[in-house]
């Protein structure tokens, strides 16, 4: 591989918000730290980042008003000739964005059908018809299809990786080589990073204070939110203190009616979209994440660098990084809300076990770097430049 490569990194939006964003803008920077040439295609930005190696290009922006469809068909077009028109290019890495004639492919979601093989028995059916009469889920299949066509393939995770590969039967055109996992580092966004860590210790371990589980994200069944809702309702009629608190989403009527019904208005906390993660960690001794769909999972590294335990689903990406009763607690079947339950109560009851726990966390984190990111996706230029 030459010493100096000039890499279209094709985005939909350069920025340091978001997960996929994140893990794209920090892969740029780690490109440029080792002398590389980066051009960064994509529909728009708010980094602020400069560097003499790297350009911004812009193609034309999607109707946001426009269907879903519609919307993946555009980026797929303007990103595949904003790429003809600017090159030629040494390597052309999506971001998982639609496009054709990508040398390398980051994916950061799951195939569109993967509730088939992890959701509930109506949540397959629903899955299923989806695919069969959603025409954003025929689109985004399509071009899922085509980004497999690159000749190196990375993923977050290896569970990612498996559903690609049985999804599109890839080995009978790739070989293993071909495949890359890249898990992405541990850090915060620098809005995030001006609390200190032992500031977080003294807030965390403050005595007489209920003790207290986070989940961040979106998702209400993706990321498992229903699970964890009726884990807590058990875990409330066993007659155990503690709070939740719900970072990433705001509640709404349905959600604040859900909580009367479960009664669990005094228990749990909607706290909306939120910057400054640090202090919201820091009135947490443990994260939950019992997704059924996660191609990896941030918010758990994030708490492990503050000493937070996480609890995770086995069909997490993060989970692939952790070790059940050594750093992590996992959930072996994410649709059981009895099971998280036992394991939120075993965090409670068990101190000696939450701070062994706590301590290993830590340095599974540190040991998650965005350097090693980095090196994965050099590792997987290697592997295309040879191909050549």
């Amino acid at each position: 591989m030459p010493e100096t490569l000039h890499v279209a990194m094709v985005v939909r939006s350069f920025s340091e918000r978001g997960g996929l964003e994140l893990y794209a803008h920090r892969t740029v920077e780690g490109l440029l730290k080792h002398g590389h040439r980066v051009t960064v295609i994509c529909e728009e930005t708010d980094s602020q980042f400069a560097h003499a190696n790297l350009q911004k290009i812009f193609f034309e922006k999607a109707d946001q008003k426009a269907r879903k469809a519609v919307r993946i068909q555009h980026h797929f077009l303007a990103a595949t000739k904003a790429v003809k028109d600017n090159g030629p290019f040494d390597i052309v890495h999506s971001q998982h964005l639609p496009m054709e004639g990508a040398d390398v492919v980051s994916f950061h979601n799951h195939t569109a059908g993967r509730l088939v093989k992890v959701g509930q028995s109506w949540e397959q059916l629903l899955a299923k018809a989806k695919m069969i009469y959603s025409t954003a889920y025929k689109r985004r299949y399509l071009q899922d299809e085509i980004l497999c066509r690159a000749p190196v393939l990375m993923f977050p995770a290896a569970v990612m990786r498996d559903d690609f590969r049985q999804t599109y039967d890839l080995d009978k055109t790739h070989d293993l080589k071909s495949y890359v996992v890249a898990n992405p580092g541990a850090n915060f966004p620098k809005e995030t990073s001006e609390s200190n860590q032992t500031d977080v210790q003294i807030v965390s371990t403050a005595r007489g204070a209920p003790f207290t589980f986070l989940f961040v994200g979106k998702g209400f069944r993706k990321k498992g939110l229903d699970v964890l809702l009726s884990a807590c309702r058990e875990l409330k009629a066993q007659g155990t203190q503690f709070r939740l608190l719900i970072a990433g989403l705001k509640a709404k009527p349905l959600d604040k009616l859900r909580l009367n019904l479960m009664g669990l208005s005094a228990q749990v906390e909607y706290l909306g979209f939120r910057k400054d993660m640090h202090a919201v960690y820091a009135q947490a001794q443990a994260t939950i994440l019992p997704s059924r769909i996660e191609p990896f999972g941030m918010a758990p590294v994030q708490g492990m660098l503050l000493g937070l335990v996480p609890i995770v689903s086995r069909v997490t990406g993060v989970s692939e990084v952790l070790s059940d009763g050594v750093d992590a607690l996992i959930l072996k079947d994410h649709l059981s809300a009895t099971e998280l339950c036992q394991l939120m109560q075993k965090l409670i009851v068990q101190p000696e076990l939450r701070h062994a726990l706590s301590d290993k966390a830590r340095g599974t984190a540190d040991m998650l770097t965005w350097d090693r990111t980095v090196e994965a996706t050099l590792n997987g230029y290697r592997i295309r430049m040879s191909k050549r």
